[in-house]
């Protein structure tokens, strides 16, 4: 796969690079029902992810949608708030996977 800038990446690295977000993305879940810390986690996905933006063409808008749910859940710090951050990180991972058979297709 050829990204930004000609660079040229193994498909297998970027179908392991999603499934890490992907696995890292699910985990905030139980982290956050366990009281752990779940947003410096977040906060390293959001930046790999903004960095991913810049690397794959043509997937803007995708990653987009993404982010503005990424940086939403940020917010999401209430104990009244869970169900919606639940509902947004499996929005975030359906979002993960399509990105992932898009950038791979």
């Amino acid at each position: 796969m050829v990204l930004q800038n000609n660079i040229e990446i193994d498909d297998n690295a970027v179908k392991n690079n999603f499934e890490r977000l992907i696995d890292q993305t699910f985990k905030l879940l139980p982290d956050r029902e366990e009281q752990k810390d779940w947003q410096k986690p977040l906060e390293t996905i959001i930046v790999e992810i903004t960095g991913m933006n810049h690397l794959f063409i043509g997937q803007q808008e995708k990653f987009l949608t993404l982010l503005s749910k990424l940086e939403g859940i940020s917010e999401l710090t209430d104990e009244r708030d869970f169900l919606i951050f639940r509902r947004m990180i499996f929005e975030c991972l359906n979002l993960l996977t399509d990105l992932e058979n898009s950038c791979l297709a």
